[in-house]
């Protein structure tokens, strides 16, 4: 069983609870925020191993979130996955530049999320290795 901490970020409660009684089956730590302004700092303090972020969210969006952290050497390193109902090319583009590793659309498959999850997890663990 994989081990590491995860942020977990959207604005609907439901989407966090369902996604973080998941990972928490799977052996993963799990920390939640509700919008971008506290999952920047809660990032910020307990440095995770992936964020799994929304985009369209109060309190700045996933994209400002993310370029907050690729701009602080705490959390520049941090893989993100971005789970979103915003599908469009400008968002897509915008996520791709700032290295965003995995953009999946809502409505999403379960299955899909975890098996990105856990193939962000094992190369974390690998790189630590070596």
């Amino acid at each position: 069983m994989l081990n590491g901490r995860i942020l977990v970020v959207d604005d609907e409660p439901e989407i966090v609870k369902g996604i973080a009684i998941r990972l928490k089956s799977c052996g993963y730590d799990v920390l939640t925020a509700m919008n971008g302004k506290q999952a920047t700092n809660l990032a910020i303090k307990e440095q995770p191993d992936l964020i799994i972020l929304d985009i369209g969210m109060p309190g700045g969006s996933g994209h400002l979130v993310v370029q907050r952290l690729r701009d602080s050497v705490k959390t520049c390193h941090i893989p993100v996955i971005f789970l979103t109902a915003h599908t469009s090319e400008q968002d897509y583009r915008q996520a791709i530049e700032r290295g965003v590793e995995k953009f999946i659309t809502k409505p999403f498959q379960p299955e899909e999320l975890m098996a990105v999850v856990d193939l962000l997890m094992m190369r974390k663990a690998q790189s630590v290795d070596y």
